[in-house]
């Protein structure tokens, strides 16, 4: 009887896997690269490795995910970053899931992304280690509701309930005059009560919500990699 429910979870597990496979064979991929890059981003020079990586995940969501899951997501995070070729092998989906407008056309008359092997493609466009970390980790980390992206207030408000953290709140619409800083401002007078608060990355629109007893040493872990996080 045992081996038998062992069998059939296994069964439906992969059922479940499949079903959330792409099809393939429906898939138009192309590069617009000639060629991709043989080497691999230098995780050395900038001291990153495999406890860095599993420290951004359980700063940031120690309470959201179970250690499984973490441990999952730290698995992915690290190939990402130290060998994209084989995350984007490894990960086929997971790689292509995370890259909001793959397969989609953003402008009128640009063409979709059918990028095959998005990270691999991205680490031989910017050939600049801190660049390439900063992009995977933060496509990865919004795809996984860590992160997420506000260039106007409305945009912030409007991207409030992809924050794991944070989607149970309900969070008032930002005013005409609002920037995105001056409205997660606000919003940070709010949710101190909450023992929550939101950081935004000095150099882009990128912002995170965390728990405010760790806001000092989250900002410090990320300035490893010159991400420069800061309370609105």
């Amino acid at each position: 009887m045992r081996k038998v429910f062992i069998f059939l979870s296994f069964f439906l597990l992969t059922l479940t896997l499949t079903g959330q496979q792409r099809d393939y064979t429906k898939v138009r991929f192309k590069s617009k690269l000639r060629s991709y890059s043989k080497a691999l981003p230098n995780t050395k020079k900038y001291h990153i490795d495999k406890d860095y990586i599993r420290k951004i995940v359980d700063l940031l969501g120690s309470d959201l995910y179970t250690d499984t899951e973490k441990r999952e997501l730290s698995n992915k995070l690290w190939l990402a970053v130290s060998d994209p070729k084989k995350f984007d092998f490894v990960y086929k989906d997971y790689s292509l899931n995370t890259i909001k407008n793959w397969g989609k056309k953003v402008e009128k008359f640009e063409d979709p992304n059918f990028e095959p092997n998005p990270y691999l493609a991205e680490w031989t466009k910017k050939e600049d280690a801190v660049l390439y970390f900063q992009w995977a980790i933060t496509n990865i980390l919004t795809y996984e509701g860590l992160m997420s992206y506000g260039d106007e207030a409305k945009k912030v408000y409007a991207n409030l309930g992809n924050l794991k953290r944070v989607k149970k709140y309900k969070f008032p619409r930002p005013n005409p005059n609002d920037y995105s800083d001056t409205y997660l401002h606000k919003l940070n007078d709010a949710m101190k009560s909450k023992g929550i608060v939101f950081l935004m990355f000095e150099n882009n629109f990128d912002f995170i919500a965390c728990e405010r007893e760790k806001k000092e040493e989250i900002i410090e872990t990320f300035k490893k990699i010159f991400w420069a996080f800061y309370e609105p």
